[in-house]
């Protein structure tokens, strides 16, 4: 896979988060990228930077100030960002059983007692 593939692939991650909300966006997205526009390209490689940069600094702030461990803050972000236990599973690759054993663990480590609840974790998420 090229460089410019693997950044595709992680601009296009969020933005198929973001289409859930606005389908229109990726073939937009899409079509301004392979437009080839030397700014477009610029401004797309800058946006996948600020989302890896924000990505990080969540995680950071989730496992400062509640102490989880890595696998338990990617579950946590997961469904923070409006992902199942389901569909959290098949992204780790993990049993339904072992997301909602991290889940407890959350739950007592954070201080919530619902999913519903994990989005007050992030200030101006």
């Amino acid at each position: 896979m090229s460089d410019d593939e693997a950044f595709d692939q992680r601009l296009l991650k969020p933005a198929a988060a973001y289409a859930k909300l606005y389908p229109s966006i990726i073939p937009r997205l899409k079509a301004a990228y392979d437009s080839g526009h030397p700014t477009v390209r610029a401004v797309a490689r800058a946006m996948g930077l600020a989302l890896e940069r924000a990505g990080g600094a969540r995680e950071d702030l989730l496992r400062e100030t509640h102490r989880l461990s890595p696998q338990e803050t990617r579950i946590a972000l997961h469904l923070i960002d409006g992902g199942s236990v389901a569909t959290c599973a098949q992204t780790l690759g993990v049993a339904e059983s072992t997301v909602r054993t991290h889940l407890k663990s959350i739950f007592t480590k954070t201080g919530v007692r619902r999913q519903a609840e994990l989005r007050t974790l992030l200030p101006n998420r």
